[in-house]
């Protein structure tokens, strides 16, 4: 059996999905089963080479798929994590109100207000790209008029935009932390950042991502990405041609991604080597037996980049495979594909959840702080900041 494909236009609506071609109609989806060589052919037809007529084999009997049942698992685990993020952002800012307002100096916890502001945002378009999956996949004509290819619409290009600019977003305050973390240890014990240190900060962290990602807007790049490198929401557009979607992947979220990995590395092993020989030489044990500007809890800030390599690495994983034209044409890499975009799914959209558990959690001052307002307990700030401060930290991670 055999379906004919006489232009670039109808090749245009066959699609990789996570390891299988398929071919989109007016009423409904059918999974295409081609040899290696087709792939190929259908490989570089996607880069807008303009192949004037071929023949696809396919089985016997053409397979009438549903899009929701092969992506039912990634479209739960992602709302279960959006949910998730969306309660802990709430917590983070309650915290944020009750504890810091009692301590507006410090300067660490309102940069981690930034990055949960971050991570909300991408939580947030997670969750709208999914509700959209469900919605325009729910066994429902992808267009009234035949013969029209299946594009990215006006839902699909907004959330691209908040992705993109929530992660980049994400990527910058995680750097900007790590470089406080070292700077207020190492070099500036005391005092404040001046003015024009934090203009320069939130000029980089907020406006140079959000440049990048209006950029992306402009040259129409955001769209549809089918799940080939990310989970059931949108982010570059498949139709792209291979190097311009990896270009713009990078452009827009990965080369930001690595970068961030790199810095806050050197600085997580650079820190913890600067402390283990302050408590050699001078027995100080906790961060803010070195600094003024920490506190003890501080030092937790240390964990927050290891939450976020756990939860992110599996989509840069998903990005090289796809960079190594591996990521869906031939097994194993099929099984793997399919195993990190579970992972993916949860990871990317759960961060700020995370967050709140080592932040609100794990914090022993915060977490005194915030049952005593909710339990209306009399005790004072200074008392649990005493109580907290006279014994030794070990809920360390």
């Amino acid at each position: 059996m055999y379906i004919n494909v006489d232009n670039l236009f109808t090749i245009n609506k066959i699609r990789n999905i996570m390891g299988f071609y398929i071919f989109m109609t007016n009423n409904h989806v059918t999974k295409v089963i081609v040899s290696k060589q087709t792939r190929n052919k259908l490989k570089y037809s996607m880069e807008n080479v303009t192949i004037n007529s071929m023949i696809m084999p396919i089985s016997n009997e053409t397979e009438y798929i549903n899009l929701l049942s092969v992506f039912a698992a990634d479209i739960t685990l992602t709302i279960i994590a959006c949910t998730l993020s969306f309660l802990g952002s709430a917590f983070i800012f309650c915290a944020y109100c009750v504890v810091d307002s009692l301590r507006p100096e410090n300067e660490t916890r309102r940069l981690l207000l930034y990055l949960t502001v971050s991570d909300l945002l991408v939580a947030l378009g997670n969750f709208i790209g999914t509700i959209r999956f469900i919605i325009i996949y729910d066994n429902k004509p992808f267009y009234a008029n035949s013969g029209e290819e299946l594009a990215s619409d006006n839902v699909c290009i907004v959330q691209s935009f908040i992705t993109v600019t929530g992660s980049m977003w994400s990527f910058c305050w995680n750097t900007a932390i790590a470089i406080h973390l070292c700077v207020a240890l190492v070099y500036c014990r005391n005092g404040t950042w001046s003015r024009k240190v934090k203009i320069f900060c939130h000029s980089v962290c907020w406006l140079l991502p959000l440049s990048v990602a209006i950029a992306a807007a402009k040259f129409e790049v955001l769209g549809e990405d089918f799940a080939q490198v990310t989970g059931t929401w949108c982010w570059i557009k498949s139709s792209l041609s291979r190097s311009d979607r990896i270009l713009w992947m990078i452009t827009s979220c990965k080369g930001w991604e690595l970068v961030s990995y790199f810095v806050t590395c050197i600085m997580f092993l650079y820190l913890k080597g600067y402390m283990w020989r302050q408590k050699k030489r001078f027995n100080q044990r906790r961060f803010n037996d070195v600094s003024l500007r920490l506190r003890a809890e501080d030092e937790n800030y240390l964990y927050l980049w290891l939450i976020g390599y756990c939860l992110r690495i599996w989509g840069t994983l998903r990005f090289f495979l796809f960079v190594s034209g591996n990521s869906s044409n031939d097994k194993p890499y099929t099984d793997i594909n399919f195993a990190l975009v579970h992972l993916e799914s949860f990871g990317d959209s759960s961060k700020a959840f995370f967050t709140f558990i080592l932040f609100c959690i794990a914090d022993k001052t915060t977490r005194q702080l915030l049952l005593n307002k909710i339990c209306r307990r009399r005790r004072d700030y200074e008392e649990i900041l005493q109580s907290c401060n006279a014994e030794p930290n070990n809920e360390q991670f």
